[in-house]
C-alpha cells in the first residue's frame, strides 16, 4: 500500500475519495489549500472531514500565488471584455502543482482529488479522459495539466456517478453527504464578481449597441456580460436578444438575435496537444464546460490554430478554454482568441 495525499475540501467528493483510499488500505494525508479569498468555511469543513476519517491534515497557504496567478488575471480579463476560465487556470497553474509539491514533502507517492475524471493514454502519454458520469465529468477543467503531473494523479471517483458518491457518504455517516454542491468561483466575496471587480477599480460601464452599432442602452459594467448571454441585459426590445460581442476598448456590449451568434469557427492560442494533430482528425470540441461538443477540424497557422466546425455553432466567447476530445480522451486544448 502507498502513502497518498488527497486534496481535501470537506465537500462530499473529496471526502469520499479519501474514504475510498483508506478502505483500500492506503495511508492517506489530507491537504487543503488556503486561498486567502472566499469563505473560510471550506477550511473548517476540510478539518472536520479529516477528523471524521482519522487523517493527518495539513493546510497550505497559497494566498499570494493565488492572487497573482488566478484572481488578478481573471479580473483584468473581465474588465477587458473577455470571459476568463479561472478554474481551468487554477488547476493547472496553481492548485494541482502546489498540492503535489506538498504531497512530495510529506513523502507521498501520489496525489488524489475528488474530480470526476479518469486517466488514459494517447500517443504514449498519460491523458485525461471523461468520467463514467458524463454529466459530471470534469476532464474539461483539468485539460491544461502537464503529462508529467498526470502520472502522479489518482481520480478515485472516475468510475462513479454523483448519486453513488452521495450514497457512499450517507451510508458511512459522513456530514459531507448533506452538503450542497460546490460552485465555481470559490474565491468570490459575497457580492460576487461585481464586488471583486469594484474593489479593484475595474468596473467599466458603457453603451449597449444593436447589431448595426446603434446605441440602444447603457450598462453598468462590462464584466457582467459574456457572448451568448440572454438574461440580465436590462433591455425590453420585444424579442429575444443575446450578447453578440464585447468591445473591450470601448466597454461596449453588442446585442442582437440568436442567429447572429452563429460562427463557423475560431482562432485558438497557447495550444497544448497530447498527440500531434492529424490533418484529417475530427475532434469533439467543447468551448465551455457546460456546452455540447461540436465536431471540428484543426489546422496550425503560425502561432495560432484555426478551428473549423463541421457545422455552424453559437456562443463562442473569447477568453474561454476550448478542449478537444478524441472519443473520451483529451487530445488537446487552446484558449479562444477570436471567432470567425
Amino acid at each position: 500500500m502507498a502513502r497518498i495525499a488527497v486534496a481535501l475540501s470537506g465537500g462530499v467528493d473529496s471526502t469520499v475519495a479519501a474514504l475510498m483510499l483508506r478502505r483500500a488500505g492506503h495511508e492517506v494525508i489530507g491537504l487543503t489549500l488556503a486561498l486567502g479569498a472566499g469563505p473560510r468555511r471550506a477550511l473548517t469543513e476540510a478539518a472536520e472531514a479529516a477528523r471524521a476519517l482519522g487523517l493527518t491534515h495539513q493546510v497550505i497557504d497559497v494566498a499570494a500565488a493565488f492572487e497573482r496567478a488566478v484572481i488578478a488575471p481573471a479580473a483584468r480579463a473581465y474588465a477587458a471584455g473577455r470571459t476568463p476560465n479561472p478554474c481551468a487556470v487554477c488547476n493547472a497553474a496553481l492548485k494541482i502543482p502546489a498540492l503535489w509539491r506538498a504531497a512530495q514533502a510529506f513523502g507521498c507517492q501520489a496525489l488524489a482529488t475528488g474530480h470526476y475524471a479518469r486517466l488514459a493514454r494517447l500517443g504514449g502519454r498519460p491523458v485525461l479522459a471523461r468520467a463514467a458520469d458524463a454529466a459530471k465529468s470534469q476532464a474539461y477543467f483539468l485539460a491544461r495539466l502537464r503529462p508529467a503531473l498526470l502520472e502522479r494523479l489518482i481520480f478515485p471517483l472516475g468510475g462513479l456517478t454523483k448519486d453513488e458518491v452521495r450514497r457512499v457518504a450517507r451510508e458511512s455517516g459522513l456530514a459531507a453527504a448533506q452538503r450542497a454542491e460546490s460552485q465555481d468561483g470559490c474565491f468570490l466575496p459575497p457580492g460576487g464578481w461585481d464586488e471583486l471587480i469594484g474593489r479593484r477599480g475595474l468596473t467599466r460601464p458603457g453603451p449597449i449597441e444593436d447589431a448595426a452599432g446603434r446605441v440602444i442602452g447603457q450598462h453598468g459594467g462590462l464584466h457582467r456580460f459574456t457572448v451568448g448571454q440572454r438574461r440580465g441585459l436590462g433591455l425590453a426590445l420585444g424579442r429575444p436578444t443575446y450578447v453578440l460581442s464585447l468591445d473591450g476598448a470601448r466597454a461596449a456590449v453588442r446585442v442582437g438575435p440568436k442567429e447572429a451568434l452563429v460562427t463557423g469557427g475560431f482562432w485558438g492560442g497557447a495550444a497544448m496537444w497530447n498527440a500531434t494533430p492529424g490533418a484529417d482528425a475530427i475532434y469533439d470540441c467543447r468551448v465551455r464546460y457546460a456546452a455540447q461538443g461540436a465536431a471540428c477540424r484543426v489546422e496550425r497557422q503560425g502561432d495560432l490554430w484555426r478551428v473549423d466546425f463541421n457545422s455552424p455553432q453559437g456562443a463562442v466567447a473569447p477568453g474561454q478554454l476550448a478542449v478537444f476530445f478524441l472519443d473520451d480522451r483529451v487530445a488537446g486544448s487552446a484558449w479562444i482568441i477570436e471567432r470567425f
